[in-house]
């Protein structure tokens, strides 16, 4: 009978253990914050998330100060409305930058915000009019074809009776039209869209 409770109570602590252990990797994987942390909602419009999530980090300089809280169509621009949550103490100024980045080539993506010279910092329901949105591999290797042309980057019939010591400036005309699917570092202010406030 005593062996009996004991292989029972053994059993029962079996489970709850492994009830726990699955509960907290469910939390984990959903990014579900258990404890509230206190913060406030900024908000930015991008033309594409590309696989951007709720819960999705926020980071400045490769740190996490929060995490996306949703995602919604704007209806007025018809643009991706994002809602950042920045955790207290954090600031954003009016002319921060929010990218959508990619961790690795085909990792998870988060929202990196920039910060900018703005005196003015943004308070709850502000607005980060700068975005960059995500980069699209798809569209990249689309533009790559297009540029290619119908024969598929061939020179014409007369390029193949050019001298051999014209080899090289045919092979930079040739490089011209394949651009780099990858994109390079934008300069300042590239590829940055500026939305208006609302």
């Amino acid at each position: 009978m005593y062996a009996t409770r004991t292989t029972q109570l053994i059993v029962g602590l079996f489970a709850i253990v492994g009830i726990a252990a699955l509960a907290f990797l469910s939390l984990r994987l959903g990014r579900v914050d258990l404890f509230q942390r206190t913060g406030y909602t900024l908000y930015a419009d991008f033309d594409n998330i590309a696989g951007l999530k709720t819960n999705d980090r926020i980071e400045v300089a490769g740190v996490p100060i929060g995490h996306v809280s949703s995602i919604a169509l704007n209806e007025e621009n018809y643009r991706a409305h994002v809602g950042l949550f920045v955790k207290t103490g954090v600031k954003v100024d009016d002319e921060a930058i929010a990218s959508i980045k990619t961790s690795g080539i085909i990792g998870d993506k988060y929202v990196a915000i920039q910060p900018g010279a703005g005196e003015k910092m943004l308070a709850n329901d502000g607005v980060i009019v700068q975005t960059q949105s995500a980069f699209v591999l798809e569209d990249a290797i689309g533009q790559l074809i297009n540029n290619s042309g119908p024969n598929g980057g061939s020179g014409s019939s007369g390029a193949n009776n050019s001298a051999p010591n014209n080899s090289s400036a045919g092979g930079s005309s040739a490089a011209s039209k394949f651009p780099s699917i990858m994109p390079s570092q934008p300069g300042p202010g590239a590829g940055i869209n500026r939305g208006k406030d609302k």
